[in-house]
């Protein structure tokens, strides 16, 4: 039973930033000269973030006690990273 339900809940959790990832707006286009890669913040997760891939926007996690810095592009501090999310 307890399989059951962990189960249930991963699969409405990957359904959550599924959905949450339709809702970003990723170019269609790789990195441009000099670009690592496009990254684009959640809208209301601090610790989350975006990488775009042709398109498509695949959900990223920080690291525990981070938040994702839109500046830098990177996994930083609270208190550097400056999260807006609500």
């Amino acid at each position: 039973m307890k399989a059951i339900v962990s189960i249930t809940l991963l699969v409405c959790l990957l359904g959550v930033f599924y959905a949450q990832a339709q809702e970003i707006r990723c170019p269609n286009r790789g990195p441009r000269d000099g670009e690592e890669a496009i990254l684009i913040p959640h809208p209301t997760n601090c610790r989350h973030y975006f990488v775009c891939d042709y398109g498509r926007a695949i959900v990223m996690k920080c690291p525990d006690d981070l938040h994702f810095n839109p500046i830098d592009k990177v996994c930083d501090y609270p208190w550097q990273a400056g999260c807006t999310a609500h």
